[in-house]
């Protein structure tokens, strides 16, 4: 664990060789560096039908593929990221989603980074939907990078490209834990921070539309009493505002990040199933869709899905 007080010394950084997934490779280097954490760079080649005699056509052609994917990550490797870096490559068979996250569990990983195209329509069904389903299903926090026009690039001794962290809550267990993970980020990197509150407004309204206003009015001020509250807990020397807003949860996150042109937005990534998962985890994986920054899933470390 870091001065900081966050435990990152083994980040997942997977690929599919394309340039959009290549944008994510400037924030593990500054990762690695800040924390002093190895790299494991992985391919997933996907897996078309299970193996038999009779296909054996296509086991040959699997293992023509991961052959090279080996090459083509050793070269990704020795051009993409530092040589002083400690850094493996792997190739896995099977599902993107699945390999990911049992290869994060199994190898201890801390952070998993990877783009995001954020597209809609089918470009989006085929390429960012397997980053929606990581932070999904990941047995650990997650960094999602959206894809950008122009690619950032860090300089060698920046030692950290967040200055405005957006961290919305919604005063659980699991947002405070956020908030206090984007402490230690701020912290390091000397961020202005902003803590959100969305009061979203009821499907079928109790009694009626009319009163809509007045309780919106009292949650608002309940609301803006707790993130004071909060905020008077943060050090002093971080600068922080405090935002309420009313609308649908992902859509307000997204608009405040953009208003305020946030660098990181830091969430907890929900990954519970039925019920529970819809109403809060699908709010993370739409913010993943939409967000114009790169997006900190947090998870409490656990053991890889099986």
């Amino acid at each position: 664990m870091s001065d900081t007080g966050i435990a990152l010394k083994k980040i997942l950084l997977p690929t599919d060789f394309s340039e959009a997934s290549r944008q994510a490779f400037p924030h593990a280097v500054s990762f690695a560096r800040q924390f002093g954490a190895s790299i494991t760079l992985a391919y997933v080649v996907p897996t078309t039908m299970p193996a038999e005699l009779s296909h054996i056509g296509i086991v040959l052609e699997e293992k023509r593929l991961a052959n090279e994917a080996e090459k083509t990550l050793a070269k990704v490797r020795a051009h993409e990221l530092p040589a002083d870096l400690t850094v493996e490559t792997v190739v896995f068979n099977g599902g993107p989603c699945h390999e990911i996250c049992k290869a994060a569990g199994a190898l201890g990983t801390n952070l998993i980074i990877m783009s995001t195209h954020g597209h809609a329509g089918l470009k989006h069904a085929l390429l960012g939907s397997t980053t929606e389903r990581v932070v999904r299903h990941a047995p650990c926090t997650v960094l999602t990078i959206r894809e950008q026009l122009v690619p950032i690039r860090f300089p060698d001794d920046a030692p950290c490209g967040f200055k405005r962290i957006l961290v919305p809550t919604d005063f659980s267990a699991a947002s405070i834990k956020a908030l206090r993970y984007a402490e230690s980020f701020a912290g390091l990197c000397r961020s202005d921070v902003t803590l959100l509150h969305i009061v979203e407004p009821p499907n079928y309204p109790a009694w009626g539309y009319a009163w809509l206003s007045l309780r919106d009015g009292k949650l608002k001020k309940k609301a803006q009493e707790r993130l004071k509250a909060l905020s008077a807990e943060l050090p002093p020397r971080l600068g922080v505002a405090v935002v309420v807003t009313t609308g649908d949860a992902a859509l307000k996150i997204v608009e405040t990040a953009e208003e305020q042109k946030t660098d990181l937005i830091v969430i907890p990534a929900y990954g519970h199933a039925g019920l529970t998962r819809l109403l809060l985890g699908s709010v993370t994986e739409k913010v993943v869709r939409l967000a114009p920054c790169p997006v900190l899933a947090l998870r409490e470390q656990k053991s890889a899905p099986g």
